[in-house]
């Protein structure tokens, strides 16, 4: 899919000025955004010595949406294909890789800086462990299943994080 294609196939549709250039000029100048032998002025130069007038502001926002749009694209192609690895896979096998995903995400997350983590009182994290669970884990569930709903796991999470 070439970049009108996937910008026109967008949800969001803005209008971009850069869409108007002829798609010679237009495939010239994200081919060499991509391959990085064009930055943003030569590429405004570029377009004006070819009859045109357009910014490098102009030709900015068309870039950054383009490179959003691509991203998304990736991302959804990423999670179809945990969704049919997941699907396949026995309960336990599909909550380890789950599990692993979550990991990897967030360890993703705080080496780039989008996650971040408050600072844990370790030696009080440590004397909790010790003492026997929490009250409210304890209540008896249907079935004698011991599963923690939302509102205790959100009381457990501002006691210990």
């Amino acid at each position: 899919m070439n970049h009108r294609e996937l910008m026109l196939s967008a949800r969001k549709k803005a209008r971009f000025g850069f869409l108007g250039l002829p798609e010679e000029l237009q495939d010239e100048v994200i081919d060499g955004l991509d391959g990085q032998t064009l930055g943003l002025v030569e590429a405004s130069a570029l377009v004006k010595a070819r009859g045109h007038s357009l910014s490098h502001e102009a030709i900015a926002g068309y870039y950054r949406a383009l490179r959003i749009e691509r991203r998304l694209m990736e991302s959804q192609a990423s999670i179809g294909r945990v969704i049919a690895e997941f699907a396949g896979k026995p309960r336990d096998e599909g909550l380890d890789g789950l599990i692993n995903l979550a990991l990897a995400t967030a360890v993703s997350g705080l080496a780039d800086g989008t996650v971040g983590i408050r600072d844990i009182d370790l030696p009080k994290l440590i004397e909790s462990a010790k003492r026997k669970p929490a009250p409210e884990m304890t209540d008896e569930k249907p079935h004698g299943e011991n599963i923690p709903d939302a509102e205790q796991i959100r009381r457990l999470r501002e006691r210990y994080l």
